[in-house]
């Protein structure tokens, strides 16, 4: 009765800790002693029916090796099977804590959308704004020199930066919606973006730049990842280009990630200037 009493109580705690149904606990846990007890009591029986156990059924049940039985499913019920359910259910609240929580994180950090590029610097964007625009001119000035030495002449580099970089150029393409957005690369202004969503339901790349230094790190592929991932939360059908015909860097690099060559074109920019270039694009699978 004691045995029992132990088991009770101990199970009753058990439940409320886990927050079980401590009656049906307890319940089967007193089952599970009672079933013990005939199990043992018919194996005993017939131990003494075949002779095994040489001496009366009746002198048997009176003698104080019967505790032990009793006292084996008590150790079994009270220690093992209680550990066994306590490192269990312990687990369980464990995980779903873990569960939990992955779940509350989930739900209140914004999943990052660009395809992961390992780098060993710290890129980031700023969107343009009367704060910086002053440096997007000097920025281009810089770029345009290093990227199109060999390929315009210094004339026709000094004519479109004045032409496409002032701000008064910049300012009017981000009243109509533009995004012009500069890359700065361990604080230092390294390169910028400009594109947009035309009313065809495309995103053009209108410009995507990058100082030499900070070339083949991966920053590049940072920059077209995020016009991209702009293309698909616009729900846009396309992502198209200009390229300079003579440029194979970075046809290699567009090529490399999807796009493809659509057409050749040829734009008078004016002052005797003519731009001749290839159309690129890369359709957008949201």
């Amino acid at each position: 009765m004691i045995t029992i009493l132990i088991l009770i109580f101990q199970y009753y705690f058990l439940g409320k800790l886990f927050n079980k149904d401590k009656l049906k606990l307890i319940l089967s846990v007193i089952g599970l002693y009672f079933l013990g007890i005939i199990v043992i009591a018919l194996n005993i029986a017939l131990l003494v029916t075949f002779g095994v156990i040489k001496t009366d059924l009746q002198e048997l049940t009176q003698s104080k090796w019967m505790m032990v039985p009793d006292l084996v499913l008590f150790v079994l019920l009270s220690f093992v099977y209680y550990n066994y359910l306590k490192r269990k259910w312990t687990m369980e609240m464990f995980s779903n804590e873990v569960e939990k929580r992955k779940e509350e994180i989930l739900n209140t950090v914004e999943p990052l959308k660009m395809n992961p590029v390992k780098l060993n610097v710290y890129p980031h964007f700023h969107t343009v704004s009367e704060k910086n625009i002053h440096l997007v001119q000097p920025l281009a000035k810089e770029i345009w020199n290093e990227a199109y030495k060999d390929l315009l002449s210094q004339d026709q580099i000094d004519y479109m930066i004045d032409m496409m970089y002032s701000n008064e150029k910049i300012n009017e393409g981000i009243a109509n919606g533009d995004v012009w957005e500069i890359l700065k690369v361990d604080n230092v202004p390294s390169g910028y973006l400009h594109y947009k969503l035309d009313e065809d339901n495309t995103v053009f790349l209108s410009k995507i730049y990058l100082k030499e230094s900070n070339q083949t790190k991966g920053i590049g592929q940072l920059m077209l990842n995020r016009v991209v991932d702009f293309a698909k939360e616009k729900g846009a059908k396309a992502a198209h280009l200009t390229v300079n015909k003579n440029n194979a860097k970075a046809i290699r690099f567009y090529e490399k990630n999807g796009f493809k060559n659509m057409e050749s074109k040829t734009f008078d920019i004016g002052n005797g200037y003519i731009m001749d270039d290839f159309i690129f694009q890369k359709n957008i699978n949201s």
